[in-house]
């Protein structure tokens, strides 16, 4: 297919049209410009194929004025005045008021176009900036940054809304809900990953709104569903297997998994933790707004045995966890708890204990409402909703099984793992 050429003329007979490229604030912008008898008329659109037909509408019109000499009716000429007088304030030909009108109809199909006006105006978008999904997505990116969010926040946004940018290369008041539902529909992910991409255009578009780039009532995300998923299940650890983690864990990784399974807090929450928010005098570990998913403030309790598990490692400031790579510490950990092969020697066995994602803070959830019969106390402490943790997390496990949990303790020796002696038993 040919490139079109710039400027570009539309001729017919004598009479012609010129459109221009007039790239502005990097989007495609393209101008046409005509003479009506002396005067210069230039309109300015968006799409090169609107801008080529209203040019052809142009010359067409002037090109069978001058050939043709109109017969006017007394009535016919009094109409025309009064149109001409109409548009006069906007230096407007009659016939080009008559086809930007029958333009107009035809985008809003056949609507009032005083109605559409109305709209509008009332809605102020002709105030509302020109921008491409990539400048706002930029700048939504360097708003985030600049609230302190965290990097893994920012990194799941840059991933997940810079691939759409990237697939959307246009003005982003021209998003239509449609396609983005066929985008997301089209994306070779589960369901789940589906709804997380959504999720993460929702914040795109509210940025938008709280920038003035998209009207108030933009609701192109209505028409966008949110795929059905299939609920996991929760899996959790035993005490006998948390036990078996903490005692083959290196020493740099116990306040990770200790914090972790007693005190629940999210992995990434405890990997940006403070050694000064966990105050082991009061028995509470502060996790401010800028470290918590939900972008709130809590405060979670010390049990006993965290106390206990905390006290050698605690210093009054600097990161909790000073790993590089969590999950490589977690993948040794592993190997750790395979056991040595009877019958070959110097070969191992399946480790004692399997990572499961999440299941730290799983357990805690789940031992801790076994405890405390509180659905709503372990919501506040957890950073969730009472309804979410009544829904997953209820009869899991025993009030004998959440004793065990939270009398994990270390020995004095520091490499044998005991719980109360009377739960052993």
């Amino acid at each position: 297919m040919k490139k079109a050429e710039f400027p570009m003329v539309i001729r017919v007979g004598q009479t012609r049209a010129t459109i221009y490229k007039t790239p502005t604030n990097g989007c495609d912008s393209f101008t046409v410009a005509w003479y009506v008898g002396t005067v210069r008329k230039r309109k300015a659109f968006a799409d090169l194929e609107e801008a080529k037909l209203h040019a052809h509408s142009q010359v067409n019109c002037l090109a069978r004025g001058e050939a043709e000499v109109v017969h006017l009716s007394g009535e016919e000429r009094l109409a025309y005045v009064r149109a001409r007088e109409a548009v006069a304030e906007f230096g407007l030909a009659v016939d080009s008021a008559a086809v930007e009108y029958r333009d107009a109809k035809r985008l809003i199909r056949g609507g009032s176009l005083l109605e559409a006006a109305r709209y509008y105006a009332a809605h102020r978008l002709h105030e509302i900036p020109r921008k491409t999904v990539t400048e706002v997505f930029t700048e939504m990116l360097t708003a985030k940054r600049e609230e302190g969010l965290s990097e893994r926040y920012l990194a799941d946004l840059d991933s997940r809304v810079g691939r759409f940018a990237r697939d959307f290369q246009m003005q982003l008041s021209t998003l239509k809900g449609m396609d983005i539902r066929a985008w997301l529909q089209a994306m070779e992910v589960a369901n789940r990953s589906r709804n997380n991409f959504r999720l993460a255009l929702q914040t795109l578009f509210s940025f938008a709104k709280t920038r003035k780039y998209l009207p108030a009532d933009w609701n192109e995300m209505e028409s966008v569903p949110l795929w059905k998923t299939k609920e996991n299940e929760v899996e959790i650890f035993t005490p006998e297997e948390m036990a078996t983690l903490l005692a083959c864990a290196e020493d740099n990784l116990i306040p990770f998994l200790a914090i972790g399974a007693f005190a629940g807090l999210r992995s990434a929450e405890i990997e940006r933790l403070d050694w000064n928010k966990v105050n082991l005098t009061t028995g509470y570990i502060t996790v401010d707004a800028s470290i918590a998913k939900t972008n709130s403030r809590r405060l979670v309790p010390i049990p006993a045995n965290l106390k206990t598990w905390l006290t050698p490692h605690a210093k009054a400031r600097g990161p909790v966890v000073e790993l590089a790579n969590v999950p490589n510490a977690l993948q040794r950990l592993v190997e750790a708890t395979r056991p040595a092969d009877p019958a070959n020697k110097g070969g191992k066995l399946d480790p004692a204990v399997a990572w499961k994602h999440n299941a730290m803070r799983h357990s805690y959830c789940s031992y801790r409402l076994a405890e405390v019969k509180s659905a709503a106390q372990v919501a506040l402490e957890a950073g969730n909703s009472p309804q979410m943790i009544f829904q997953h997390y209820r009869e899991l496990v025993t009030d004998a099984e959440a004793k065990k949990w939270f009398g994990i303790v270390p020995e004095a020796e520091g490499t044998v793992l005991a719980m109360p002696r009377a739960e052993a038993a």
